[in-house]
This record gives structure tokens, C-alpha cells and sequence, in this order.
């Protein structure tokens, strides 16, 4: 299985990044179920990042958020 911090090598300063961790942040901020927050999360890289696998993406962002 390939190394899910190879898939999409993004900084914290990527645009990506750091659209994940506010959607996150904000929802969570606002009472949103930690589950919601991260589907929503989820949702926002896997618009950024296409090629990635939908399977893959949880993996790849779960390192990203607190």
C-alpha cells in the first residue's frame, strides 16, 4: 500500500491545507458533531485533489486536523 503522505504532498501553507483545517476548525467552533466536521473536511480535499483516491482521503487529511 503506498504511503498516504505520498499521495498528496501538501504544505500547511497550501491552499488545500488550509482550507481542510478551517472547514474543520469552524464547524467544530459552531457545535458540529466531530464526524460532520470531518466529512466536511473530507469533502473540501477531495475537491482540491481529485486524483486522489475517495478511499485514500481520510487518511491523508486525519494527520492534517487536531
Amino acid at each position: 500500500m503506498t504511503d498516504v503522505r505520498e499521495i498528496v504532498a501538501c504544505s500547511p501553507s497550501a491552499a488545500c491545507h488550509q482550507a481542510v483545517t478551517r472547514t474543520y476548525a469552524k464547524l467544530r467552533e459552531n457545535g458540529a458533531d466531530e464526524k460532520v466536521a470531518f466529512d466536511a473536511a473530507l469533502t473540501v480535499y477531495a475537491w482540491h485533489h481529485p486524483e486522489v483516491p475517495r478511499s485514500q482521503v481520510p487518511y491523508v487529511i486525519a494527520d492534517w486536523l487536531p
